[in-house]
């Protein structure tokens, strides 16, 4: 079988025979995990459509949106099976998809043989496993057609998961969407959007802040004042200077990085909502993490350096390791502030990535160069 065969004979052949998956990813999460799930894909076709041999291969490469910010899935999976010489094509990005007003987990076209698996509606946990399945469902369901038992409406989501359904697409080439349902699914997405975009790594770009406040934070460890302060604050207060300390870092972090997103289209205010949630929680996560990492060595640093005696409360090691944590909790607050003023000198671009906008950018500028060197190469 050559690539110059049509599309719908490639993928529903009328032997048995060997057919070849590709799967694209986006960078990043999306690699990570196609690596880890591309592995067991084989078998868990071959229970699902015995009717062929499977062989699964993978590239990593932006998916790319068009000039109208949509992701051209027919179009690109079309140019990668004839690149790659594969039968069926799996596009996997980082990117959210939505038909009208409802997330998407996946949608196909099966004359193309072109499906794709939007990362974010899968959520937060169990990723690995729930990606593997959505291929499964995806290519053995929508794209081959040869599943061995009852096709499913979807992803096996465990309780208390959003609905599923399959949705009518009007969308020229597309068969249908799986959308996510109601408020649940919503919230599922924005948690997919903050798990996808790995918060925690943040903390390596946010070193400079994270300088600052250690320089701010040994202010508290050396000044007998706030020894005094922190003994007496009740753990509510802390509680609130600390989370008013990282949102006011944060908040600087989205504003002095311009990542804060403005639509001007009514028909993009809901996903630019969607957007700067994610974003705001993105960079929330990451400064949490640096708080943490600060307030440990704050707390850590006060016990090495001032002795039990000399601080107020009283006695005995249960109550001392109390105040300790508490100075520590409070040093560390006063040092996310003056972190701030650190975060400066921290790279835009680490932390640009954090908003899905720059990346939605970052793709249709990509989109904008690959089309003249298709058009090209179509003309030659």
């Amino acid at each position: 079988m050559t690539s110059s065969d049509t599309s719908t004979a490639r993928v529903t052949p009328t032997e048995q025979g060997e057919l070849v998956v590709g799967l694209l990813a986006d960078p990043g999460l999306a690699t990570d995990l196609v690596a880890r799930v591309a592995t067991d894909l084989p078998g868990a076709l071959a229970s699902a459509a015995p009717d062929h041999r499977w062989h699964v291969e993978t590239a990593q490469g932006p998916v790319g949106l068009d000039s109208e910010g949509l992701l051209p899935m027919l179009r690109r999976g079309a140019r990668l099976r004839q690149d790659h010489d594969w039968d069926v094509v799996v596009l996997v990005t980082d990117l959210p998809r939505r038909a009208g007003t409802q997330p998407l987990v996946s949608d196909y076209g099966s004359d193309e043989g072109v499906g794709l698996i939007s990362l974010p509606a899968l959520g937060t946990v169990s990723l690995r496993r729930r990606l593997r399945r959505a291929v499964v469902d995806l290519v053995a369901d929508g794209l081959v057609g040869r599943r061995a038992a009852a096709p499913v409406t979807g992803p096996h989501w465990p309780r208390f998961s959003p609905p599923v359904a399959r949705i009518a697409s009007e969308e020229p080439g597309i068969d249908s969407h799986l959308a996510l349902q109601g408020t649940r699914g919503t919230v599922r997405l924005l948690g997919g959007l903050v798990r996808a975009n790995r918060p925690w790594r943040l903390v390596p770009s946010l070193s400079p802040a994270l300088a600052a406040a250690a320089a701010g934070a040994a202010f508290g460890v050396f000044y007998s004042n706030i020894w005094q302060l922190a003994a007496v604050l009740s753990v509510q207060r802390l509680a609130v200077v600390a989370v008013l300390a990282v949102t006011a870092m944060a908040t600087w972090l989205v504003v002095d990085n311009g990542l804060w997103e403005r639509a001007a289209a009514r028909h993009h205010r809901r996903e630019a909502t969607l957007f700067n949630a994610a974003t705001a929680a993105t960079i929330g996560l990451g400064v949490a993490c640096m708080a943490t990492v600060l307030i440990v060595m704050t707390t850590l640093a006060a016990l090495l350096v001032i002795p039990p005696s000399l601080l107020p409360g009283p006695d005995g090691w249960p109550d001392v390791l109390t105040v300790y944590l508490r100075l520590g909790v409070l040093s560390g607050s006063m040092g996310i502030v003056a972190g701030a003023l650190g975060s400066g000198l921290t790279s835009p671009e680490a932390v640009r990535q954090a908003a899905y906008s720059t990346r939605e950018q970052q793709r249709r500028a990509l989109i904008d160069d690959e089309e003249p060197n298709a058009h090209a190469d179509d003309a030659a």
